[in-house]
């Protein structure tokens, strides 16, 4: 029997910590079974950004438990199976969220929804693989940005290709974890990432000035598997906000890069924004700390 955990969240700001709202949906043998969502108390504030984004602002979860207080829940849930997510941001604000609040990680086998749809079908080997674009081509229904709608939509996709391919669980996981996508020679860039490793296949940009040198910080992401380039594009799958100069932003309280990035999200693409603190969190947990 093919089990397995659709999740999705929703985050207050550019923290990955600030979960303000968790969806999942229990599929068997690619069937929906069970769902579950629940708002979150992040315990911090609301940027309007994301608030316009998913609706959810300090009034709506202000009696609801923070992180820590469900966590033995989703451990009960989701510890040990399966959970696919769409696109990297689900897992690491869980991991931004352990280390807030300092609890264990659930040991859960992650699987990249973007990755597995990259490696099923042509089409979507270098576009078009953001969960709006695809509900649409396959007819399924999505209200974009609520956690349990997007967790149902992700789980019916990946329920999609596992019968399209034919793979297990097991084999989705070995297959998301090896750096080809089909998509032919790279581009020379700064940094390549590693092969194997956690986000290979996965494009990452600085913005402001980090704490650390950018080349140190370019170094511990090509570790994690990253490939690091300079600007904001359609291929760029996260964004590490250091501290911003407000003199040097034209009047604006964020970079270009970090606008560019936003008007990319609200269009639908898959891309994380993280403070450089959450960038360093999520070296430390997979053991390429600075």
């Amino acid at each position: 029997m093919s089990e397995y955990f659709a999740l999705d969240v929703e985050t207050a700001n550019a923290s990955a910590a600030s979960i303000c709202q968790i969806g999942i949906v229990h599929f068997k043998d690619h069937q929906i079974v069970d769902e579950w969502v629940s708002l979150i108390n992040p315990l911090t504030f609301f940027d309007p950004f994301n608030v316009s984004i998913h609706g959810i602002d300090e009034d709506d979860v202000a009696k609801s438990p923070p992180f820590a207080t469900i966590y033995p829940r989703l451990e009960d849930v989701l510890g040990g199976g399966f959970i696919v997510h769409h696109g990297h941001f689900d897992r690491t604000a869980f991991t931004a969220a352990y280390e807030i609040y300092g609890l264990e990680p659930l040991e859960s086998k992650w699987i990249d929804n973007t990755k597995v749809v990259r490696r099923t079908w042509e089409q979507f080997s270098k576009k078009g693989y953001g969960l709006a674009n695809l509900v649409e081509h396959f007819g399924i229904q999505l209200d974009h940005h609520d956690a349990l709608s997007d967790a149902r939509a992700a789980g019916k996709v990946f329920a999609l290709a596992s019968e399209h391919t034919g793979n297990s669980l097991e084999e989705w996981l070995a297959v998301v974890s090896s750096r080809s996508t089909g998509l032919g020679p790279k581009r020379r860039i700064a940094v390549d990432g590693a092969e194997g490793a956690a986000f290979s296949g996965e494009t990452l940009v600085f913005t402001g000035s980090l704490r650390e040198i950018r080349s140190v910080a370019a170094e511990a992401a090509g570790l994690l598997g990253f490939d690091v380039r300079d600007t904001v594009t359609a291929e760029t799958s996260f964004l590490v906000v250091g501290t911003q100069d407000t003199d040097k932003l034209g009047g604006y309280n964020k970079s270009s890069k970090h606008r560019k990035a936003e008007t990319l999200a609200g269009k639908g693409q898959e891309i994380s924004i993280l403070t450089e603190e959450d960038f360093w969190a999520l070296a430390k947990a997979n053991g390429k700390s600075q």
